[in-house]
């Protein structure tokens, strides 16, 4: 009695045994397939997110994939949608167009790489190499001369020149949106320096021509500009308007800037009406000095000489 009592036992020990065997075998088999579930639906979300070249999202989900099964193919698809990624947000969000293609072209080379975002890189490369020249052979060209144009005060040829950038057929497009924004804010203060220079100028040409007309009351009533300088200067022949110095009309921003230069030139240029300074201008380029900024203190003696 007690040996089938005792074989019983064991019978039931071993009966459980197997069972749990078999329960814990089933729960193991049952977690690799849904791993397995998981990592391929992973996967299948990267390449879709891949298609629609929402590198960002294919690149979070080939990483989900490889949180779930740590392969070789998840890894490589995280790296190259995040190379993509990287180069696209640069473009579109700075200048750094080199460093987009350097991206672009890592994420082409990408061992084991998905083909589907290998040939979307290619592409990728291309178009970005094609942005990279427009900026370095057309756009950054015409920054640098209107940057110039800016520290010289020519505020209105400035604004000119951001006007052309903002006209080139490519601009609008995606990866120029830094460049665009930028230039579109240079252009705002061009034009409103432009418009402050102009207000000063003609307030400043307006009070001179008061001043030539108060000290020319003697001369004839028919001469059409005064002709004045400093305090102890002689009274100037009368000169017919003319407002054009080889072949090309002389503006109020020009003729500001030449009363800037005989600022510079320690000339006081107060006393000097628009048509003083105009006739200095063509003075000065008879005498080989056909640039404002060129105008010398040779000029104004020989001029105002010129003139007695």
């Amino acid at each position: 009695m007690k040996r089938k009592t005792l074989w019983s036992i064991v019978a039931l020990v071993a009966a459980v045994l197997v069972g749990g065997g078999i329960f814990f075998a089933s729960r193991k088999s049952n977690s690799t397939n849904d791993n397995s579930a998981s990592y391929q639906t992973y996967m299948q979300a990267g390449k879709d997110a891949a298609q629609a070249k929402k590198y960002a999202k294919a690149a979070d989900q080939f990483g989900q994939a490889y949180n779930v099964k740590a392969t070789k193919t998840a890894k490589h698809y995280q790296d190259q949608a995040q190379n993509l990624a990287d180069s696209v947000n640069l473009a579109k969000t700075t200048t750094k167009y080199q460093s987009a293609v350097n991206l672009a072209q890592k994420a082409q080379k990408q061992t084991g790489g998905y083909s589907v975002m290998t040939t979307q890189a290619k592409k990728l490369v291309k178009t970005l190499k094609a942005v990279l020249d427009n900026y370095q052979h057309e756009i950054k060209p015409l920054l640098k001369s209107a940057a110039s144009d800016m520290t010289d005060g020519n505020y209105s040829d400035a604004a000119s020149t951001y006007s052309k950038i903002l006209d080139l057929p490519y601009i609008n497009g995606a990866y120029y949106a830094k460049v665009r924004s930028e230039v579109k804010s240079l252009l705002k203060e061009a034009k409103s320096k432009s418009d402050d220079s102009d207000s000063s100028s003609s307030s400043s040409s307006k009070d001179s021509s008061s001043s030539s007309k108060s000290s020319s009351k003697d001369k004839a009533s028919s001469s059409a500009d005064s002709s004045s300088s400093s305090s102890n200067q002689a009274e100037g022949q009368s000169q017919s308007s003319n407002d054009k110095v080889n072949g090309s009309t002389v503006t109020s921003r020009d003729t500001q800037q030449i009363r800037n230069q005989l600022d510079n030139l320690g000339v006081g240029s107060s006393g000097w009406s628009p048509q003083d300074l105009i006739n200095l201008f063509r003075y000065a380029s008879s005498q080989g000095h056909t640039t404002i900024d060129s105008i010398t203190k040779s000029d104004v003696e020989g001029y105002l000489n010129s003139s007695k």
